[in-house]
Order: structure tokens, then sequence, then C-alpha cells
């Protein structure tokens, strides 16, 4: 008998969190993004249709508060609250309102001053939002040529890169190889870990941007490793090469002033109840410097892989990967947040590792 993968039942309706500083080209991407035959039927959520600059020769038809686009998506005006938006946009997919539409994913375009943290927050706390939606992935613009001094004006640009599951580098055209590099380098010490794409003029393939599963994987257990950033190259000893992994010395680096990620992994099978001690006391200790959590976690007398996902103090419900990525049975977790002590919170987390349980040896007949 064939076995079913339930997760592959999940019918919610996908979400796509946009966001990036302004002129990072957001606008360019959607568009492009509204363009390509293969993204199937999208609703996009802007602000207001004056910030998108949706190309006009997209729309076929315009009312009070959406553009009817030559392709079958849409472009709806988040006017108010952005969840009343997405409340009349269910509505209408399933007729109870009109014009009734359809549609089979959503795009969010945020501001370019906004965090997007409180909205990805929103998946964990309210209910009627879950039971309807999921969130896909939270997408990331990069301006490469303006980047270094967004990010050194603006916590708010910070924090966009801080929480992206995957971070677009745009604008590529725009800059020689050491400026990118020198790019690069700024947004990889806010998150090294995330999945990272290289573009001009936001010339991205939909199937690069879309059905990603990136936010918190449950339904590609393909995607798990990119997820935190476990398909990275490893050292001679296996022990991956990211900042705050194994094989590195204690002395360096030990303190991330600003915002900055670290990397706690190890092989040894973890006890449930102490690192989730350990996370409830980094969330209070932290605050709302606590920015992103995402880990897979080997439990001790725990078979499959455990996801553990969080937005700042704000944790979803443990889940289940069918594998381990490159099939190796080990825990990795990535913390994002401002000011993290490094030496602290490994020895925190070596102290999370289970202790070894009694057994018998039948040979010398003793424990």
């Amino acid at each position: 008998m064939t076995r079913i993968d339930e997760r592959t039942l999940d019918e919610r309706i996908p979400i796509t969190l946009l966001t990036g500083f302004l002129g990072a080209g957001k606008t360019t991407l959607v568009n492009r993004l509204l363009a390509a035959p293969n993204a199937g039927r999208i609703a996009v959520i802007v602000n207001e249709f004056g910030e998108i600059g949706i190309d006009g020769d997209l729309i076929a038809r315009a009312s009070e508060d959406m553009l009817e686009l030559t392709n079958g998506c849409i472009c709806c005006a988040a006017q108010g609250d952005l969840m009343d938006g997405l409340n009349r946009l269910f509505l209408r997919k399933v007729g109870l309102a009109e014009p009734s539409i359809d549609f089979d994913k959503i795009v969010i375009e945020t501001t370019g001053i906004a965090d997007p943290s409180p909205l990805a927050r929103l998946f964990y706390t309210d209910m009627k939002l879950d039971l309807t939606f999921r969130l896909d992935a939270v997408l990331t613009v990069v301006d490469l040529k303006h980047v270094r001094g967004q990010l050194a004006r603006s916590p708010e640009a910070e924090k966009q890169v801080a929480i992206a599951d995957k971070l677009i580098f745009n604008k590529r055209d725009l800059v020689d190889d050491d400026e990118f590099a020198t790019a690069v380098a700024a947004v990889e010490r806010l998150n090294p870990f995330s999945v990272k794409e290289v573009t001009t003029h936001g010339a991205l393939p939909a199937d690069r941007l879309l059905d990603l599963d990136l936010f918190e994987p449950k339904r590609r257990d393909d995607m798990v490793g990119a997820w935190i950033g476990a398909d990275r190259p490893a050292d001679s000893d296996g022990a991956s090469t990211d900042r705050g992994g194994e094989g590195r010395g204690h002395d360096d680096h030990v303190h991330t002033p600003g915002v900055g990620a670290v990397c706690l992994q190890g092989r040894e099978p973890l006890e449930w109840n102490a690192l989730l001690r350990f996370l409830l006391e980094l969330t209070q200790e932290k605050g709302e410097d606590l920015f992103r959590v995402k880990g897979m976690v080997h439990f001790q007398n725990v078979e499959k892989p455990v996801i553990l996902q969080g937005v700042q103090a704000t944790f979803s419900p443990p889940t289940y990967a069918e594998a381990w990525p490159r099939g190796e049975v080990a825990t990795r977790i990535v913390v994002i947040g401002r000011d993290l002590d490094e030496a602290a919170m490994q020895a925190r987390f070596k102290a999370c590792v289970a202790k070894r349980e009694a057994v018998l040896d039948r040979g010398l007949g003793a424990i």
C-alpha cells in the first residue's frame, strides 16, 4: 500500500512575504513574477498601488480596490489592516464576497521601511490565519550598491536581512567584484545561513521565488538542509565552516556585537527539557533583540529530526522531518539576534547533551 504523506495534503494558501529596503528592486521583481507564464495565479497585496507600479501592459481591468491582470493574477491594495485584506481575499476566493476571484498563492510586498517580524509571528499566534494560510518564505531583496549604508543607518534594514529565509542580492550589474564581495560580507554578518540568490533587475524564475517551503519546512524534505544552512560546505573533520560551528577555536570571535548569527551544533543527542529551558531563558534574556531561531534537533530517544522554529519570543509547535540532511544525524540550531554572547550560548547548549543511559554489560555481569 502506498504511504500518503499528510504534509502534501496541506491545502492552505501559501504566502510569500517580500521585503527589502527602499529602492532594493522589489517593484521590478514583482512585475517580472507577474509576467512569468509559469507562476500560477497570484494575488499580490501591496500597501498602495502607487508604491509598486504594476506594469500597465499587465493590467486587464481595474476596480476600486483591485487590479485584474491579463494572466489571471490580481493585485490588491491593503487599505488599513493587512489581516482584513487577507480575509477579504479569502472570502472572494470561496465565493462568499464579490467580485469572486481565483488564485492559488499570495505575495505580500511590504513597504521599504517595514519590520517583517510582526507579520511572521501572526502565523503562530492567530489561529484563524494559520488555518487558512501558511507562510511559505520570507524573501528579502538586497540592493548591492547601497546595502552597507542602509544597514549602518537603519535597524529596519538589519531586521529585514536577519529574518530572511532567502536573500536576493539584486543590482549585480551596478557593482564591481570588490564592491560585491564587501556588500555580501556585510549582509552575511547578519544572516550567514540563509539561502541566497544573485541577480540583476530581479531576473529570477518563478520556481526560485514561490513554493519554496523555507519558512518552516514541512512539505519538502529537500529544503530542510537549506533552511538551516546544513547544505553549506564542511571542513575536513565534518564540522560546518560557518561561524559558530564546531571545529573552530573557542577564543575566535566569542561575542557578536550588533546583529549577528550563532550556529549551535553537535552530534550527541540532547535532553528535551534541558534544551527547551535553554531556549526559554534565551527569549526572556534577549526579548525583542532575539530575531529568529530555527533548527533541526537530535533528541534523546527520538528517531526523527525535530524541527524547531521561532520568531522573537514566539515559537511554533515542534514538528518532525522525515530524514536528516545528507543522512547525517546531528543537531543544528541557528540563532539570529543582537549582541549575542556566543561563548556563553555554546556552553549552555553543550549542557543540554543528554546523559548516557546505563547499559547492562552481560559479559561483566555489571552495569
